[in-house]
């Protein structure tokens, strides 16, 4: 779904069709980091609660060097690309590290039976969505030509991929719709 997306969002004046591959191609690979980044926020709060800004501190200060490190290393042979490519590795790092240190932390720091029985179905909610939207973006390819129906193209396209992953994975098991309606009326 990168290459669309970026091709409505961005390309017109001087930003051409080869800018859109570039540009997906990146949004693709941060894509891959973006799983790490939620872990992160999720890990995160386990330090905070503890009175431990010291240990995340030096978690990010790791990351930030494999970042660095990566990043300029592989510009060599990858170019322009190695940017994303070392973020999204010193992500997934950073979540190690989290997990690791988090530890001794006991069951607090461990994810639950219903999670466990749920993260597969999470997984094949997702690979399904993904199936939907390539399948959408084979057949809608047409209309991403056409300068008028680029945007009606690309909202088909997002709302195929929430309602196949609303739809499948309600119907699976990985959530129940129910659940967040709850989860938001509690916030209110």
């Amino acid at each position: 779904m990168p290459l669309p997306l970026v091709s409505v969002l961005f390309e017109r004046g001087a930003f051409g069709s080869d800018d859109t591959a570039a540009t997906a191609l990146a949004v693709a690979i941060y894509g891959l980091g973006l799983p790490a980044f939620v872990l992160q926020k999720l890990l995160q709060p386990l330090f905070f609660a503890r009175e431990d800004t010291r240990s995340p501190f030096r978690y990010a200060v790791v990351a930030m060097i494999v970042n660095v490190v990566v990043a300029v290393g592989l510009t060599y042979v990858m170019g322009w690309i190695a940017a994303a490519v070392a973020t999204t590795m010193a992500g997934w790092v950073m979540v190690w590290q989290l997990a690791r240190g988090a530890r001794p932390f006991g069951n607090v720091a461990r994810f639950d039976g219903q999670f466990r029985r749920r993260a597969w179905r999470i997984c094949v909610a997702a690979a399904a969505m993904g199936a939907v939207l390539w399948i959408a973006s084979v057949l809608l390819t047409p209309l991403f030509a056409l300068g008028g129906w680029r945007w009606l193209a690309l909202l088909v396209l997002v709302s195929a991929g929430v309602s196949s992953y609303a739809l499948l994975g309600q119907a699976i098991g990985a959530f129940r719709l129910a659940e967040f309606r709850a989860a938001l009326r509690r916030r209110r």
